[in-house]
């Protein structure tokens, strides 16, 4: 594995609803094994960037490769198997009600795999271990707390061992405290599977715990990528707003 490798590389993207330019020529490098997050005002394009990525949305123009290869040039197909390796978690956990937390978490198995039941059944006990939800196997969404679903839906994202995790908001609607919880465990999960952690959210205390990195978009430009740090030094006023920093810690011009 090569240092810095990059495992997303876009280029020139430019997406539109109707006549309306939502991405405008958006170009970024995501690395392998970072956690990189998203960030921007209401309406700047953070999800819309992320559904292109994932191939939910096309483009108008550019180009988005993953693992090097093409993704908007791809039969439908070869798309499907990079998908294998990509775990996505939407804002809202997506948890269907009718079924129970262990047939939730194996969908992505019973769909792309032809594995024996037994062996999908150890996998997904295996997941929930890791998500500390061992003991809501045979329970419903309907019997978890917030933060157990989001924990669930968690489970469900990574049951396929991906190399890519998306989040959509992944604290939305969750108490600090439950809040600060799942990113300790979105950390713990990324140490220990190596995986790389692309992030869309606005909750402050959580891009400063989570991330390697970030892409600031404002109104679907791309106005700045990098270190949290570095993102105080380049003394923009939108992103000043954005995380709050006073005029004291500004950079001195």
């Amino acid at each position: 594995m090569m240092q810095n490798e990059n495992i997303i590389q876009i280029r020139d993207l430019t997406a539109k609803y109707d006549d309306r330019i939502i991405l405008d020529n958006i170009s970024l490098n995501i690395r392998r094994g970072e956690v990189f997050v998203i960030l921007g005002s209401s309406g700047g394009g953070k999800t819309t960037l992320l559904k292109h990525i994932i191939g939910l949305l096309k483009p108008v123009s550019g180009e988005i490769n993953i693992f090097g290869k093409n993704t908007l040039s791809m039969e439908l197909e070869e798309f499907e198997e990079i998908l294998k390796k990509i775990g996505v978690q939407f804002q809202g956990g997506a948890l269907l009600n009718s079924m129970e937390v262990w047939e939730n978490v194996a969908m992505p198995l019973e769909h792309h795999t032809r594995l024996p039941v037994s062996t999908i059944r150890n996998i997904v006990k295996q997941k929930l271990s890791l998500v500390n939800l061992k003991h809501a196997y045979r329970l419903f969404p309907s019997e978890l707390s917030g933060g157990m679903k989001k924990r669930v839906a968690l489970a469900r994202a990574i049951v396929m061992d991906p190399e890519i995790l998306f989040f959509d908001e992944p604290s939305a609607g969750l108490d600090p405290i439950t809040a600060a919880e799942l990113d300790e465990l979105i950390l713990e999960l990324q140490k220990k599977l190596g995986i790389t952690i692309v992030v869309v959210t606005h909750e402050l205390e959580s891009i400063k715990r989570i991330a390697d990195r970030v892409l600031y978009l404002q109104k679907g430009k791309n106005i700045f990528c990098g270190t949290l740090e570095e993102a105080k030094a380049a003394d923009n006023d939108e992103m000043n707003q954005f995380f709050g920093w006073s005029e004291k810690v500004k950079r001195h011009k």
